[in-house]
Order: structure tokens, then sequence, then C-alpha cells
């Protein structure tokens, strides 16, 4: 009863905070971002930046200022910023689309095609690489920091010590997954694969923490998005000079949902999940601060 109240107070007050704290930073920045979007002759998003900043000011609520819980029990204790976690968080996700799509495109079931040039006057591959970027960006930490950080560390607060991270795993993974079904496209097959993504980024948080699944999770989406021009979990992005098109069933190539929601991205995030499991137990050993237990 006690571990449920606990659990109930963590996610209570994280909700609170958070929609607090977006509907402050949108009332306040809302001007700000009208004048960019005017000035730079294109909208600039406000949802990735102020759900961004709800999800901070959750987290800062619900863990640090009632109980000053250590930023650890989220994957962010000391060290985790450093270079090579980071990069190497970078490059776990650039490798796993990049080999999604080099299956698909040997099997013949992706080719590049280009686009109409005069679609896109005034846009160039940096540009859109960089503004693609800008929104990404917040987006996947905002993503890391609700799932990976706030859920997974109240799924290891009430789990019984030696019982493993197995429920912080499952329980951010799903909530993840089902946080998808409002994407275009969204279905029992593309939010599954979500979950296993899911699974695979906690992987990513207990070896390097969290900025590391942050970087693994903005690097997926980000080459999709800026070198492939896919959909990336069902929503389209400006594609200007060329494109990568997915053919055959949908469930095999994901569809109009991207390459990420096909049974080629689920094999590559299965095997990835499985080697990475059979190393687990010595990366723990070897790091025990990213699994702190408050």
């Amino acid at each position: 009863m006690k571990v449920a109240a606990r659990v109930l107070w963590r996610l209570g007050s994280f909700a609170v905070a958070w929609i607090l704290a977006q509907g402050i930073f949108e009332s306040l920045a809302a001007p700000l971002f009208a004048m960019l979007s005017r000035a730079l002759g294109e909208p600039i998003p406000l949802y990735p930046f102020s759900m961004l900043v709800g999800v901070l000011g959750g987290c800062w609520v619900g863990f640090r200022f009632m109980d000053e819980v250590p930023w650890s029990l989220m994957g962010l204790g000391e060290g985790v910023w450093r270079l090579r976690p980071v990069v190497g968080g970078a490059l776990v996700g650039t490798a796993a689309i990049v080999v999604t799509a080099a299956v698909l495109w040997m099997a013949r079931q992706l080719r590049f095609e280009t686009v109409d040039a005069l679609a896109f006057v005034g846009e160039s591959w940096s540009g859109t690489a960089l503004r693609l970027a800008i929104v990404l960006a917040p987006a996947a930490l905002w993503e890391e920091l609700a799932f990976r950080g706030y859920l997974y560390g109240v799924a290891v607060e009430a789990t019984p010590e030696g019982q493993g991270p197995w429920l912080a795993r499952a329980a951010s993974s799903v909530a993840f997954g089902l946080v998808h079904l409002t994407n275009p496209g969204a279905g029992v097959r593309t939010t599954l694969i979500v979950m296993l993504a899911g699974w695979c980024l906690c992987l990513v948080r207990e070896r390097v923490g969290l900025p590391g699944a942050f970087t693994a999770h903005f690097a997926w989406n980000w080459v999709m998005a800026a070198v492939l021009h896919v959909p990336v979990s069902g929503l389209p992005f400006s594609t200007p000079g060329y494109r990568a098109v997915v053919s055959g069933p949908e469930w095999l190539t994901g569809g109009s949902w991207g390459p990420e929601g096909g049974l080629v991205a689920a094999l590559v995030m299965g095997a990835a999940a499985i080697w990475s499991g059979r190393t687990q137990q010595q990366v723990q050993t070897a790091h025990p601060s990213l699994m702190i237990r408050s």
C-alpha cells in the first residue's frame, strides 16, 4: 500500500507540474515564437519546446522539490554527460536505422527517387537538416526524460531489491508505445515495435545514462527525416531533392509509418536487445551508479 501511494504521488505530482509548466511557458513564449516565424518566413513549432519545459518542470517537482531524490535515479548521475557516452548513443541510433534501411535496400524494398525541385524552391539539404535537428532534438529529449527518465525512475523505486530493472523497462516501454497511438497510421504492429524501441532505449540508458539514450533516439529520428527523407513514426517532413520510398508489404517495410514500423526494424532492434542483454550484468557491475535506488 505504501509503495502504491508513493507511485501515485510521483505520477500525480509529475503530471500536474508538467501541465502547469507547459502552460506557463506557452503563454509566455508564444509571442516570441510568432515573431521568429514571421522573421524567418516559416513557422517555428512551439510544441516540442513547450513539452520539454513541461517535462523538466514535472521531473523537478516530482523528484527534487519535495524529496530531493538524486538525479541518478533518472539516469542523470555524475559523469553521464561525458563525450564518450553521448557520442556512443548517437552512433548506436545511427547504426540501427542505417542497418534497417540497408537491409530493405538490399532486399529491393527501399529505393531513392528525386523530388520535383520546383516544389522546394529556396530549400537546401543543409538548411532542412538543421531545421529538423532543431525540432527533433527537444522532442527526443522530452520523451527520454519522461519515459526513460521519470517513469523508469518511479518504477525502479517501486521494484523490490534484487528483482532487476524488468519492471522499469516494461512500464516505461508500454507507456512509450501507447503515447504513439496518436500518430498517423498507428496500429497494433507499430505500437508493439515502438514498445520494443523503448525497451532498447532502456538498455542504452542503463549502459551509459539518459543522455546516451537521448542521442540514440535523436540520431535514429534525424537520420530518417534528414538523410533518408522518410516519415518518422508516421509524421512526414520536408524532403528537398530526393526521398526514400519503401515498397512491399507494410508489415515488412513499415509503409507510411516509415522503415521503423516494419519487421526488419523489429529484427534489428531485437538482435541488438539480445546482444545487450547478454552483457548487461557486466555493465551494471561496472557502473552501479546508473541504477541507484532511493
